[in-house]
């Protein structure tokens, strides 16, 4: 800050100490000011009025509120889950926030649960520091969640810093010998930030944009805080891939944004940012990875993505009527087939307690008595009940014990990991299939 001396002390324990003078009370005073929940009016990509529903969810809990048993015979908070388009640049995004707070300051996804997404983003944080980030260079990740990513590089000639408002795996990232700020990323932390720390080469974000609903707020926090000739490289599920394989259990109150290239374009110029490069990945249903640098327009690259988004029409309503008809047509199959297996004696157990989880059975009405179990390997979750229809969360070892006839996979993202890991439960004649009823 203007007038202040450099301290001596690690740049970390300094941001960590302003953070506790100043930044957690400003942020407390702010959310004290906001209702529960509220509608958003504008879009968040470019502030324009003209936004139309297109989905609607329901009234759901938070997918991430998982119950105590005490609790559950109290009413659960509920919140409206609803899809708007913005009908000038095809953002697509929830209709009502929820206030982060009640959202991420304890969190319950680990990226170190995950083989398959600890390479992933070790491969990325990789290939961008040797791309981008000189010996001495700093490396920036929001959202950093257990701190898997950072510590994949801890090892090469750079200094890293994480940020994630998550408390409780900021911890476990500082276990990794990650340093972490428990905190939203905002401007005035990038500017407290490159005061303490100087600029960063590179900020990463995996996952984290559809998080956030001031997205404005981030792109200056991020302008300030790249050095010249740096980059940001950010990872979201793509509009295109939902829209595509029906993945409506994606949309939840965490994920505000549903992103496609042509309104990420129009964010970034709109803070002097320029989308250079994008990247398409399997991963989460589908993955768009989008390395961003300080300038305008976009790269040929980028433009041909948009091109190819407006000939399918991925930014107008009738794209959305289709996703609507495949949306009731899974949830009348899924319930059919659970209803039957019942009514024939069989057993059926839910596989992963995610997100997309909590959604799939709130929307489809899937309680306890059509799906009695859910496992997950997730030791936070065991114990707890899925928020809304409450189905105890176990370890997968009771599958053996408890020997039901097949497992639904909520977490279908992860469904050749969790088929692998569990091969001794199909030579038990357990059966495995995802949510479109594929079996696996």
């Amino acid at each position: 800050m203007p007038g202040q001396t450099c301290d001596p002390s690690p740049p970390q324990q300094l941001l960590a100490d302003w953070v506790r003078r100043d930044y957690s009370a400003r942020t407390r005073e702010a959310a004290a000011e906001n209702p529960e929940v509220w509608r958003r009016r504008d879009c968040r990509a470019c502030h324009s009025q003209s936004l139309v529903e297109v989905l609607s969810l329901g009234t759901q809990p938070p997918a991430n509120a998982f119950v105590h048993a005490d609790q559950l015979p109290n009413p659960e908070p509920r919140f409206p889950l609803d899809l708007m388009l913005c009908e000038d640049c095809g953002m697509v995004q929830l209709g009502h926030v929820v206030p982060p707070e009640l959202l991420f300051r304890a969190y319950s996804f680990f990226t170190s649960m995950s083989a398959r997404m600890t390479e992933h983003f070790s491969r990325l944080m990789t290939e961008a520091a040797h791309e981008f980030v000189p010996p001495g260079g700093l490396i920036v990740e929001i959202g950093s969640n257990d701190g898997t990513g950072l510590s994949s590089v801890q090892r090469r000639d750079v200094r890293v810093l994480g940020i994630d408002p998550a408390r409780n795996v900021s911890v476990m990232a500082a276990s990794r010998g990650v340093p972490t700020i428990a905190e939203f990323f905002s401007e005035p932390l990038a500017c407290e930030i490159t005061r303490v720390a100087g600029s960063a080469n590179l900020i990463v974000g995996c996952n984290v944009l559809g998080h956030i609903d001031n997205l404005d707020e981030v792109c200056r926090g991020i302008r300030e805080l790249l050095a010249p000739g740096g980059a940001f490289i950010f990872e979201v599920p793509y509009l295109g891939d939902l829209i595509d394989h029906t993945e409506f259990d994606t949309i939840y109150h965490e994920h505000l944004s549903c992103f496609a290239i042509r309104p990420l374009v129009t964010l970034f110029n709109r803070h002097d940012l320029r989308l250079e490069r994008i990247q398409h990945f399997p991963v989460h249903g589908g993955t768009i990875r989008g390395t961003v640098v300080v300038g305008s327009g976009c790269s040929q690259q980028v433009q041909d993505w948009i091109e190819r988004e407006l000939a399918r029409g991925l930014g107008r309503r009738a794209v959305f009527e289709t996703l609507n008809h495949k949306v009731e047509s899974l949830c009348d199959q899924l319930r059919e087939w659970l209803v039957a297996s019942q009514m024939s004696g069989q057993t059926v157990w839910g596989y992963g307690a995610p997100a997309k989880g909590t959604v799939l059975l709130n929307y489809c009405g899937i309680d306890t008595s059509l799906l009695p179990v859910v496992v997950d390997s997730t030791s936070a979750k065991q114990g707890l009940h899925v928020p809304g229809t409450h189905q105890p969360i176990l370890p997968p070892a009771k599958l053996l014990e408890g020997r039901p006839d097949a497992v639904l996979i909520l977490a279908w993202n992860h469904a050749a990991e969790i088929v692998g890991r569990e091969a001794v439960c199909r030579t038990a004649g357990i059966r495995f299939f995802t949510p479109d009823l594929s079996e696996l």
